[in-house]
């Protein structure tokens, strides 16, 4: 049976919660807005597979004087609600249901920026919509990337066997926390309420049915992506008229900086940029670093976009 305890806000967030309703109450997009703040670019911070809006808890604080942050749960994800088929393409829709709400236009466009799979989806979203997009931040994680899926992924994706070890932990909790350590350079090194925070939230996604269903929909999606959608990603990626920041943690152990190589040779232009001291969630071991990339990047392309055509792409 469904928990229907929602899952806990950080803190530090709880002033920016908000829900956007898609169809009465069925499908909603739980997000964060810092707010409008006058003439301030927007950037979308986009979690990646297994995560939510709160991995951007310790970003989102050191970027909101610059920008209007906005962080959503993805559809089925965190608090979101999804009824329906959830996939890639649903993802980077309510990206784009977002930049709507957050009233961008092509004369002020946004900043996508995307963790892991959210890197996918944002360049998913901004191919569709390009003259809505003026910027890219991938943090590891890209399409096309330079080398075969993890074989682990592929295995999870399996019938019965990766659902078998999700709901194992239902009865594991602390093998669910342990499982956690990979993604980090050093998760034991964080901070008490972190590592709290992170032990309670990978606890209600392991005991959550909505949240393996979306889960093992999305991972299905990423593969059948990367089997058959690599060549389009690159052709279109390759036409996006926007720039292009590129972000990796030093010792990603899930998604190693290598395999960034094939989306720096397609765009020569974009920029690449190590986060040390991190693992493959920069964006909580390295806030600091990485928020900073972000601004640097952001300060050298400021000057106004131009107007895009959406049909370029």
């Amino acid at each position: 049976m469904e928990n229907q305890t929602p899952m806990k806000i950080w803190p530090d967030l709880l002033p920016f919660a908000k829900t956007l309703h898609i169809r009465g109450e069925e499908e909603t997009i739980f997000y964060y807005d810092t707010g409008c703040g006058g003439s301030k670019p927007v950037i979308v911070l986009i979690h990646g597979l297994g995560d939510e809006a709160d991995t951007w808890r310790r970003l989102i604080p050191r970027l909101q004087e610059e920008f209007r942050v906005l962080a959503l749960d993805l559809p089925g994800f965190g608090r979101s609600r999804a009824p329906g088929r959830i996939n890639l393409a649903r993802h980077a829709r309510a990206v784009l249901l977002l930049l709507d709400e957050a009233e961008v236009t092509p004369a002020r466009p946004a900043v996508l920026a995307g963790n892991s799979m959210g890197a996918l989806i944002a360049e998913d979203a901004a191919f569709t919509r390009p003259d809505l997009v003026q910027a890219l931040v991938l943090m590891d994680g890209c399409m096309p990337q330079a080398a075969p899926l993890n074989r682990r992924f592929l295995l999870m994706a399996l019938p019965f066997l990766g659902v078998r070890w999700y709901r194992a932990y239902r009865t594991d909790h602390e093998g669910a926390y342990r499982s956690l350590f990979p993604y980090y350079e050093d998760l034991a090194g964080m901070g008490e309420d972190d590592r709290r925070f992170l032990r309670e939230r990978v606890i209600a996604r392991v005991e959550s049915p909505t949240q393996e269903r979306a889960y093992f929909a999305s991972l299905r999606s990423v593969i059948w992506t990367f089997f058959t959608g690599a060549a389009s990603f690159a052709r279109r990626f390759a036409a996006f008229p926007g720039k292009v920041l590129i972000l990796w943690g030093d010792t990603d152990r899930i998604l190693p900086p290598d395999l960034a190589r094939t989306v720096r040779e397609l765009r020569p232009d974009s920029v690449f940029r190590i986060i040390p001291a991190s693992g493959h969630l920069p964006q909580q071991e390295n806030p600091a670093d990485a928020a900073g990339a972000i601004r640097e990047f952001f300060a050298l392309n400021r000057e106004e976009a131009p107007a895009i055509d959406p049909h370029t792409i």
